[in-house]
């Protein structure tokens, strides 16, 4: 496996966690209210819940979004302001 590709699958499972544990957050918040009783273990325990539904979603999606930007900005060209 290439180390770019490594670094790649990494960065998805990382950034993956982040936007899972921002997701529980907010989705906690608007289903109970923020900081209310049992907050703090409803939103941690939905984390991973959120995760798994994240993880091939940012997997699937990294690459092609690189790849888009790639071409976006391959051989000079910029997008137009």
């Amino acid at each position: 496996m290439k180390p770019e590709f490594k670094k790649l699958i990494v960065f998805g499972v990382i950034i993956s966690f982040f936007t899972s544990a921002y997701a529980a957050f907010l989705n906690t918040i608007m289903k109970q209210g923020a900081f209310t009783d049992h907050f703090y273990s409803n939103w941690l325990s939905s984390i991973p819940k959120t995760y798994l539904l994240l993880l091939p979603f940012v997997l699937i999606t990294g690459p092609l979004t690189r790849a888009l930007v790639e071409w976006m900005f391959r051989n000079g060209r910029r997008v137009r302001n």
